[in-house]
């Protein structure tokens, strides 16, 4: 079936092309009855507007693109969201891709998001580094990164919208501290090098300024696997979590939920109770978190808030106006996967600093 055409209609009505062209914009130099009169026998007649030609005319496609590392990681599921919210309300449409922790791909991606000629771009868990803005400069298209920042980029339309991973790592190891903890691992995810370097830089802070050295075999951080998906990370906490059951921690701060979620599988696995003997707190505040036993303690981000402001960022900027990088706070939740030290364990000896 033939599509119908603004032609269609105009012949229809008996008008001229002109005439209902400016009656399906609502133009004023139409009366109202005219106007009305075309746009109820557009409907009638199935008309749907051409989104090419619309954008051809005001050089918008009302369209973004929404680049992930992955689909199947739980903590993008609510930032979706929030950017699909606030697209909507904006009569928005969203294209998703995923980049598989590939900054190379990534950039590819956006290139292409461009020559599909959206409107802007929101990046989440960006890698983007100083060496691609150039490649940034020649797309002309807005792009804000989520939880991410570039490294000495210079793009001028490159914006952040981020959660603070020091004050969030800051607080999973006060709260253990705060229990009574002083043997204190950290499991990283080496494949995400910005949010990983933040949280572990926070913890060791902590630990130093509580008089606590940290021995090497306190901290693993390793690459999950390409794609850092949930299985990945769950693979990871459950590989790397018995060297540090066998080192003596009486607790864990891991990367990310899915990570302590892989921890306390394996905690369980070796007959080590959680929290009775090794307390275990993750990050990010994923649907996960319920449903593992016990109940993960966690640092909460606001992932549909992340996604609400990005979309509203990259909204702002597309119409010209300023934009100003925007940071959240995190803030702690605790459920049932940290405890204090059981006093009826052999206390482990905790290098102290001089």
């Amino acid at each position: 079936m033939a599509r119908v055409s603004i032609k269609d209609i105009a012949r229809s009505a008996g008008v001229s092309f002109s005439t209902v062209s400016r009656a399906l914009n609502d133009n004023p130099l139409i009366s109202q009855e005219v106007r009305a009169r075309i746009q109820v026998l557009a409907r009638e007649l199935g008309y749907t507007p051409n989104a090419l030609a619309q954008s051809l005319q005001s050089r918008q496609t009302n369209t973004i693109g929404l680049i992930l590392t992955t689909i199947s990681d739980p903590f993008f599921v609510d930032v979706v969201k929030g950017v699909e919210e606030a697209a909507s309300q904006a009569d928005i449409s969203v294209f998703l891709a995923s980049s598989y922790n590939n900054p190379e791909r990534e950039i590819e991606i956006i290139e292409n998001f461009s020559r599909r000629r959206v409107d802007g771009v929101i990046v989440a868990a960006s890698r983007i580094s100083s060496e691609y803005a150039s490649r940034l400069e020649q797309i002309h298209i807005p792009v804000v990164m989520v939880n991410n920042q570039a490294e000495g980029g210079t793009y001028h339309q490159l914006y952040s919208v981020s959660v603070d991973d020091y004050a969030g790592g800051r607080a999973a190891v006060d709260h253990l501290i705060s229990l009574g903890h002083r043997c204190i691992g950290y499991i990283g995810a080496a494949n995400r090098p910005s949010s990983n370097s933040r949280r572990m830089k926070s913890y060791l802070d902590v630990m130093t300024e509580h008089g606590i050295t940290v021995p090497s075999n306190w901290t693993c951080d390793e690459v999950s696997n390409e794609i850092g998906d949930l299985e990945g990370d769950i693979h990871l906490g459950q590989c790397l979590a018995p060297r540090l059951v066998a080192a003596g921690v009486t607790a864990m701060f891991c990367y990310c939920d899915t990570v302590a979620a892989g921890a306390i599988l394996a905690c369980h696995d070796l007959g080590v109770a959680v929290p009775g003997r090794v307390s275990v707190i993750g990050y990010d505040d994923n649907a996960l978190c319920e449903i593992v036993q016990p109940r993960i303690t966690t640092v909460h981000q606001p992932k549909r808030e992340l996604g609400l402001e990005a979309m509203r960022m990259l909204l702002t900027s597309m119409r010209g106006e300023q934009v100003l990088d925007f940071t959240f706070e995190p803030s702690l939740v605790i459920r049932e996967s940290t405890a204090p030290p059981d006093p009826s364990l052999k206390e482990v000896s905790c290098p102290l600093s001089v």
